[in-house]
């Protein structure tokens, strides 16, 4: 098997039509995780992810990082959290322990 590089896994990866899998929410287009997850599985079943804690700003919203990595490589990437009408959470949502 040959290394598995980020320019490798870039060119398998956006060779997958993703046309008829694209979702739709108010004024959002996007690609489920459980979808994305999959494919990723049938083409690197190494993959792995972590969700790391979530981070609020100086003005009270909330955003969560999530860890991808596939053998060696490694990317993080960070997304607002939302609550039903795609409004990204602002402290007053502020989830409590219990």
């Amino acid at each position: 098997m040959s290394e598995i590089t980020y320019k490798s896994v870039w060119e398998n990866l956006s060779k997958v039509d993703v046309s008829d899998k694209i979702e739709k929410k108010m004024n959002l287009s996007y690609l489920s995780w459980a979808w994305a997850w999959g494919i990723l599985m049938e083409n690197y079943p190494q993959a792995t992810y972590d969700f790391l804690n979530e981070e609020w700003d100086s003005e009270g919203r909330c955003t969560v990082w999530c860890k991808v990595k596939i053998g060696e490589l490694e990317r993080l990437m960070w997304l607002p959290v939302m609550d039903y009408k795609n409004k990204m959470l602002t402290k007053q949502y502020q989830f409590q322990d219990g």
